[in-house]
């Protein structure tokens, strides 16, 4: 109870950071898809494919692998929900604020356990209300982005209690699906995470090994609860890096954002207008930049407690808050421009200023430890509350939209909305030799191109199966109106046919008379053994479970 009621407390507070997102209507956002996408997800999940990879509205009515490729997780929430029968624009609500919400309870979960129910509401507080996380949710709409900061202290979680022999294996689980949550999440801040757990391990090798305490069993467990985040999500990750090749994302992530013009300039850090707009080369962005001055002073005092030698085990919370934020203040500036260009994959991040996110955890965790510094409950207490007091005055006026607009769950379910105006904001994953349409009027509503002589006398079609019964008067190549791509079979009159590929589409040859055309969406070798891998990791960590429990009872 004593820990549960601070809690409520955060829970309570939250009501401030997703107020606006229960009112009537929707509001504008720089990724206007979010809605689309549980429609979308929801529509296969009611049609049986799972994982669901691809799906048959977006893309102009071409379809479009978007979750072979896009941090599904979220979606399969929402999705989940719209499949249930909710209103498309209440699932999506729900699952806004299910990511807004979790992140601090998570966090919360993780500092109370550690420091103390007064550092745990604060740390948390500061982490759901930091000024980069509403321009997240408000600003940018960027769903991945927030929902992943959920499942960071998940991972910190994990890694934290490895030295522990009797806490290994709960430690384990959640450790390794919060990274796998992480890379289900958003793909490109996945891998980064990935990248700084690994870094992590390396430099904890390193220094216990100069100190003579490296203890092998801890390193095993460390690459065990790494190998099993990237295994349970492998059913993603692994097919997307492997067929990355067949979509344009390459050449629309260097066309539409160079990394180099979207280095933060330092004064942004501290103070920069609030703005709807978007990210410009220079210092003069549309949106604010701003870490969050309470979160930078409460940072300092923090350090400071750090140093004062708090407990051993908010050493470490001081320590991986600091390294978080000097690293990411590190890649969001120009003074990182050499890393950006050599490690690989990083220009795919296209906005250095995503590290942001991260710099708001660190911080998040620094601000916590700043209670620490008076030693009796009561001033910690008094403390938590005047920091709580300061931070909602200061930061609640940055979550709220732009403006609201009136709009029904009814008008993001039309074909009109799907296969224009939405494909028209999320086109990179289509096969290169797709022609985008330039116009609404040459968005794709027929399953195949009509031609003169040719007759459809019956159709069924969904997002991963398409018959068709046709009937011509003559040999015809009928072109079906669904972008080539891998797991996509085709037969004619029950046999199997390779289509002919002209500018993206399959193209079948039939003979005169009646024919029979099956298109089905199949998983390729890769999704097969990446799915493989996932469901053999989850028998893993259900065995770490039963053997956890087992030993527990002893």
């Amino acid at each position: 109870m004593k820990k549960l009621l601070p809690l409520v407390f955060v829970i309570c507070l939250s009501l401030f950071a997703v107020r606006p997102l229960w009112t009537d209507g929707y509001f504008p956002m720089h990724d206007d898809t979010q809605v689309s996408r549980v429609i979308a997800m929801g529509r296969s999940l009611k049609e049986g494919q799972f994982p669901v990879r691809w799906v048959s509205d977006l893309g102009y009515g071409y379809g479009y692998p978007i979750f072979n490729f896009y941090g599904p997780l979220p979606y399969y929430a929402g999705g989940a929900l719209y499949a249930l029968g909710l209103p498309a624009l209440l699932a999506t609500k729900i699952m806004f604020s299910m990511g807004i919400l979790l992140s601090a309870i998570f966090l919360y979960g993780v500092l109370v356990s550690i420091v103390g129910w007064q550092a745990a509401v604060l740390g948390s507080l500061l982490y759901m209300f930091a000024p980069y996380h509403a321009a997240q949710v408000y600003v940018r709409g960027a769903v991945g982005e927030y929902w992943i900061l959920m499942f960071w202290p998940l991972i910190m979680y994990g890694f934290w209690g490895l030295s522990h022999p009797r806490q290994r294996f709960i430690r384990i689980i959640i450790g390794s699906m919060g990274l796998g949550g992480a890379i289900l999440s958003h793909t490109l801040l996945g891998y980064v995470t990935v990248l700084f757990c690994v870094a992590g391990v390396v430099f904890y090798w390193g220094y216990r090994a100069l100190t003579r305490q490296f203890d092998k069993s801890i390193a095993f467990f460390q690459l065990a609860l790494i190998f099993l985040g990237l295994g349970i999500s492998s059913f993603f990750w692994l097919p997307a890096v492997v067929e990355m090749g067949y979509t344009s994302v390459a050449g629309q992530v260097s066309a539409t954002a160079d990394y180099r013009d979207h280095f933060v300039c330092f004064g942004q850090l501290w103070s920069s207008l609030w703005g709807f707009g978007g990210s410009a080369p220079g210092c003069l962005d549309g949106m604010s930049f701003v870490l969050g001055k309470l979160h930078l002073l409460l940072a300092v005092t923090g350090v400071v407690a750090w140093f004062m030698g708090i407990r051993e085990k908010g050493k470490h919370i001081g320590s991986v808050g600091l390294a978080l934020f000097i690293i990411s203040v590190f890649f969001m500036t120009e003074i990182s421009q050499v890393v950006w260009s050599y490690v690989p994959g990083f220009a795919y991040l296209q906005y250095p200023w995503r590290f942001l996110a991260v710099a708001s955890l660190g911080l998040s965790l620094l601000g916590s430890l700043s209670v620490e510094t008076a030693k009796k409950p009561a001033i910690k207490t008094v403390l938590t509350l005047l920091c709580v007091l300061v931070l909602m005055l200061g930061n609640v006026k940055w979550f709220f939209p732009q403006y609201t607009y009136e709009k029904d769950s009814e008008a993001f379910e039309t074909a009109s909305d799907l296969r224009w105006r939405v494909s028209k904001i999320s086109d990179e994953y289509l096969p290169p030799g797709i022609v985008r349409p330039t116009e609404e009027s040459e968005a794709i509503f027929d399953t195949i191109r009509v031609q003169d002589g040719l007759t459809v006398t019956s159709i069924t079609d969904t997002a991963t199966h398409m018959r068709l019964t046709v009937e011509t008067t003559a040999s015809a190549s009928i072109v079906v109106n669904t972008a080539y791509f891998p797991g996509w079979k085709y037969a004619v009159n029950n046999r199997d046919v390779l289509p002919e590929i002209q500018n993206g589409l399959p193209v079948l040859s039939i003979l005169a008379g009646t024919s029979v055309i099956d298109a089905r969406f199949t998983d390729t070798p890769v999704r097969i053994f990446a799915n493989i891998i996932t469901a053999i990791t989850l028998v893993i960590l259900g065995g770490i479970y039963y053997d956890g429990k087992r030993k527990a009872k002893r």
